[in-house]
């Protein structure tokens, strides 16, 4: 079989796993990549009017830690609430 003779549905199947021939075709199908395309640095300015985007990791680790601490009281009051429900009414059942 020749890396020319492969059938459209060959590519699209599981062949292109194990057949050197059709896994040739489709790599040659593929588009070409600039491998090096993600070590490019953006080198853009913000402007002075764009809001900042990036604040650093401190204070997302501070948003994250006030968040998680806040999460944390919310369910600590919800099971605080249901402990006194239940001693309440096991009070008044008495």
């Amino acid at each position: 079989m020749s890396a020319l003779a492969v059938e459209p549905w060959e590519i699209h199947s599981e062949l292109v796993l194990v057949s050197p021939e059709v896994c040739e075709r489709a790599r040659e199908l593929l588009p070409h990549r600039d491998p090096d395309a993600f070590l490019a640095r953006r080198t853009r300015v913000p402007a002075a009017t764009e809001p900042a985007s990036d604040l650093g990791l401190p204070t997302a680790l501070l948003g994250y830690t006030a968040y998680r601490l806040l999460d944390t009281v919310r369910s600590a009051l919800i099971v605080v609430g249901f402990v006194v429900a239940l001693a309440l009414l096991a009070q008044i059942s008495h």
